[in-house]
């Protein structure tokens, strides 16, 4: 049975739509059957794929508002064992679509939790604000990676997520369902920045058994590859960035197996 990853924090610019690019990539070249959910608006992990908003006809919106076949949703992508479900602009809408349901933390539960069969890791690309459609990704998901540039705002929002984080569990906990953190991720770390590396130490402080080992430092062809619509694996292969990626993909194969 596979496994259901939210990528979530509520700041903005911490590398989530990267990492959930980058390691679907890195895990589908692993023989990995990966599938990618875009939950954020703005669409940047359909974008860095190679797939237009514009074209979408069935997407994540559609899994919230309408009773309708799973597998419409689900685009194939270049990338061997990589498939998405793209996001659109009318995520925004949501919010609005479902204010008067019951019980709306678990659409997507209720909807998609049989993927774990289909999928070997299925990851979930979260908008940066906390409310409907990151409370479904997290009722959806097994655990969640927390991706945190190495910078004081970043590090300083922290508590806010992992306060979410304990919150989900406890409603999940009284449904017979589990959430945990699999692992806070550093990001952007600056080589020349000697303060990045004091939020590093801080982070590990806090987190010495969930820090993950691999370090997503700052790179010009991280920025570059989504504009090409491809993963950096695809963009340049042997970048220091596609390494630390499939670096990732290896700690993540790992510690699911040693929990096993």
């Amino acid at each position: 049975m596979g496994k259901i990853i939210a990528i979530a924090n509520q700041k903005g610019g911490v590398g989530k739509t990267t990492t959930v690019i980058n390691l679907g990539a890195a895990l589908a070249r692993k023989d990995k059957k990966v599938l990618i959910i875009d939950l954020d608006e703005q669409a940047n992990a359909t974008l860095g794929l190679g797939l237009s908003p514009d074209y979408v006809v069935k997407g994540a919106y559609d899994l919230f508002v309408d009773d309708i076949n799973i597998n419409d949703t689900i685009n194939v992508t270049s990338n061997n064992n990589l498939d998405i479900i793209p996001s659109t602009s009318q995520l925004a809408n949501v919010e609005e679509k479902l204010q008067n349901i019951k019980n709306k933390k678990c659409i997507l539960k209720d909807k998609l939790s049989y993927l774990k069969n289909d999928y070997d890791y299925v990851l979930i690309d979260c908008p940066s604000t906390f409310g409907t459609i990151t409370d479904n990704a997290l009722f959806l998901s097994d655990s969640v990676i927390i991706p945190v540039e190495c910078e004081f705002l970043a590090y300083n929002g922290l508590n806010q997520m992992i306060q979410k984080i304990y919150q989900i569990q406890k409603e999940k906990n009284e449904m017979n369902l589990s959430l945990t953190i699999d692992g806070v991720l550093l990001t952007k770390l600056d080589n020349r920045n000697l303060f990045g590396y004091k939020i590093k130490e801080k982070v590990m402080e806090l987190f010495p058994n969930k820090t993950y080992k691999t370090i997503i430092k700052r790179s010009s062809h991280l920025q570059e590859a989504p504009m090409h619509g491809k993963s950096v694996l695809d963009f340049a292969y042997n970048s220091r960035g596609s390494k630390e990626y499939r670096e990732l993909a290896d700690e993540i194969i790992n510690n699911s197996e040693e929990r096993k």
